[in-house]
This record gives C-alpha cells, sequence and structure tokens, in this order.
C-alpha cells in the first residue's frame, strides 16, 4: 500500500512538472545524523540540491523522473510513510506565481476532498523564494495532510512535497521544517 501511494504521489508531482532538460550540475546530500556531516555526492549526483537528512530517514531517487523521495523510518504500524519528495523539472516559461497556480489546479483535479487549509504564501528559503500552501485529502481511502512549497531557479522549477497523515502531521512537522530549511538549491 505505501508503495502505490508512493508511485501515485510522484505520478502526480511529475506530472504538473513539464519536461526536464539535462543538467552537468552535481549535487550533494549532506547526513548530518552522523557525529561528522557525510557528503555522498553520487547519490543524487544529477539533481543540483544539497539538503539535510533526519536521523534514521532515507533517500530514495528516481534519475529519469527526476524525483527525490526522502522517507521517514518505517514502523509495522504506520498506514502510512511520511514523505518529502523533491520534484525537480521545467518551468515551460512559466514565472512563480503562474507555475505554483497550474500546480495547485493539477492537484485540485486530481485527489478527493482536497481542502486547502492555509492560503498560498511566500517563504525565503536559504535565500530563495518559494511559494507555500497547506492542504488536506483523501488519497485511497487515506486523510492526508501535505505542505507544498514551490519555487524557481534559473530554468528549473522545484517542488517539494511534505506528507503525512493528517493526525499525524504535526508530530512530523520539526522534520519537515528541518527538512526543506536544509535545501539549498545549486
Amino acid at each position: 500500500m505505501k508503495q502505490t501511494i508512493l508511485i501515485l504521489l510522484t505520478f502526480t508531482l511529475l506530472f504538473s512538472c513539464g519536461d526536464e532538460t539535462n543538467t552537468e550540475k552535481t549535487a550533494k546530500l549532506i547526513d548530518k545524523s552522523t557525529p561528522e556531516a557525510v557528503v555522498i555526492p553520487e547519490e543524487i549526483n544529477s539533481f543540483p540540491v544539497e539538503i539535510d537528512l533526519p536521523l534514521g530517514w532515507e533517500l530514495a531517487k528516481d534519475e529519469q523522473l527526476k524525483v527525490l523521495h526522502i522517507l521517514s523510518p518505517t514502523d509495522e504500524l504506520d498506514e502510512f510513510q511520511e514523505m518529502v519528495n523533491i520534484v525537480v523539472g521545467a518551468t515551460s516559461d512559466r514565472e512563480l506565481d503562474a507555475f505554483f497556480e497550474l500546480n495547485l489546479k493539477m492537484i485540485q483535479g486530481m485527489f478527493e476532498e482536497l481542502n486547502q487549509t492555509e492560503k498560498p504564501s511566500y517563504e525565503t528559503i536559504n535565500g530563495v523564494k518559494y511559494k507555500k500552501v497547506r492542504y488536506n485529502y483523501l488519497f485511497a481511502g487515506l486523510p492526508l495532510t501535505a505542505q507544498l512549497y514551490v519555487t524557481i531557479k534559473d530554468d528549473k522549477s522545484f517542488i517539494v512535497n511534505c506528507s503525512a497523515l493528517q493526525n499525524t502531521f504535526d508530530d512530523y512537522a520539526k522534520e519537515f521544517e528541518n527538512i526543506v530549511n536544509s535545501l539549498e538549491i545549486k
């Protein structure tokens, strides 16, 4: 069930990104859960980002679809594996507001009982302006909450989606915030 949700969420996010051009930029992942920071440049080498992982969280990547999945530790009692998806795509020559609105409309058309729980707002993270929104929705019968961040840098779009069950989202809010605040786009 968790794998199906992961695949469908990935498809949803990718659908909104458009075509991606190749990049020669390298990325590195810094895992500060160990006593010394560990740099793993080959892990996500085609993604122009740096990010910190919370202790116990795992990284999965899809090079072809240009998606990084940061997954919470698994628990056999969990109905849903909390995650942060980072999708790198093209902008289709849109500015941030237009690109954000296009993505939000696609999301609104794809999920049952989607309820936007906050108005879109702006946040600057590591010198980059993001537009964000939070919403609740049903997916495969599960009530989920997602915090969506969207930005554009150069000719690339970056969509960051933090997802958890509605009744556990606040339990993971600190980890989500730490991941998003550590994100550096190169």
